[in-house]
């Protein structure tokens, strides 16, 4: 097992984690139309994933990033071809088969999805419903061992102190920090992000990141995670597919030969005049730490 040093906090970056020929995703010639086909959001994109990869999707916004993370869950059916998710086709599966589906498959949010007025430690044990009985109104209508490793999810995320304190109380990074306590104590294979940073400031942006790829490396779980900025995508990802238009026009190992010059292509042929940097050199949007 190999690690690379982070470009945000010198956290770890895995190499050569994946599973040989085993696919966690593979998508064929996915396209996807809005308003009656005016709108192409996704237009003939195939890739395959395999298990334990570490994957960047980077592009601009409108680019079809989060389009295409929705469809490997089904909260978007394509418009032509197929998303194989964990060996199943995911537009073809019953209501009931694609629950069980999505409790092999967490999401976390750009906006954190959380309830602020639950604890931070309600939030992370609802992330468990999916693999118990009937609905939990507090955090003692769950057993206590599952109560326990609530505990130890916070804990790896640097929140146990404030498991007992209501969620709205925390900073934009402590929030999402709860929202990946919540996702690991589903115990996915996969981790689907989806520009999970976008709204935190770059320090505090990079701690998240470091953080949410550590406890997936640990955890032996896939990501899938959509991004602007490429210092963070180039700090830990094991490959970089960069989307333009709804096409794939960049698809790579990151290794010591990828430069970020290398990836600025993607958005420096849609930006030629350099007005949207900030979208993928930096980020604008600001959060207390």
């Amino acid at each position: 097992m190999k690690f690379g040093k982070s470009a945000s906090s010198g956290v770890v970056r895995q190499e050569n984690s994946t599973t040989p020929g085993v696919n966690a995703v593979e998508v064929t010639d996915l396209v996807k139309t809005f308003d009656s086909g005016k709108i192409r959001a996704l237009d003939g994109v195939s890739f395959k994933v395999p298990k334990g990869q570490l994957l960047v999707i980077i592009g601009l916004s409108g680019s079809g990033k989060s389009t295409l993370l929705r469809h490997l869950n089904g909260l978007h059916l394509p418009t032509e071809g197929s998303a194989i998710v964990l060996d199943e086709n995911v537009s073809s599966l019953s209501r009931k088969e694609l629950r069980s589906l999505r409790r092999d498959v967490g999401f976390v949010f750009q906006q954190f999805n959380i309830v602020g007025r639950l604890t931070c430690i309600e939030n992370v044990l609802s992330g468990a419903l999916g693999r118990i009985w009937g609905p939990r109104i507090s955090a003692l209508m769950y057993s206590k061992s599952m109560r326990s490793e609530a505990i130890e999810q916070l804990e790896r995320v640097g929140l146990a102190d404030k498991a007992w304190q209501r969620t709205d109380t925390l900073s934009g990074g402590e929030q999402q920090r709860v929202a990946i306590a919540r996702t690991l104590m589903q115990k996915p294979q996969i981790v689907l992000a989806d520009e999970p940073v976008a709204s935190l400031d770059p320090e505090i942006s990079g701690q998240v990141m470091d953080l949410l790829v550590q406890c997936c490396i640990e955890d032996g779980i896939t990501v899938l995670c959509s991004l602007h900025q490429v210092d963070l995508a180039l700090g830990w990802a094991n490959r970089l597919i960069g989307l333009r238009a709804g096409k794939i026009v960049l698809d790579t190992p990151v290794d010591e030969s990828l430069s970020q010059e290398d990836v600025m292509v993607v958005y420096q042929q849609l930006d030629p005049e350099g007005t949207k940097t900030s979208e993928y050199l930096d980020t604008s949007e600001t959060s207390s730490p």
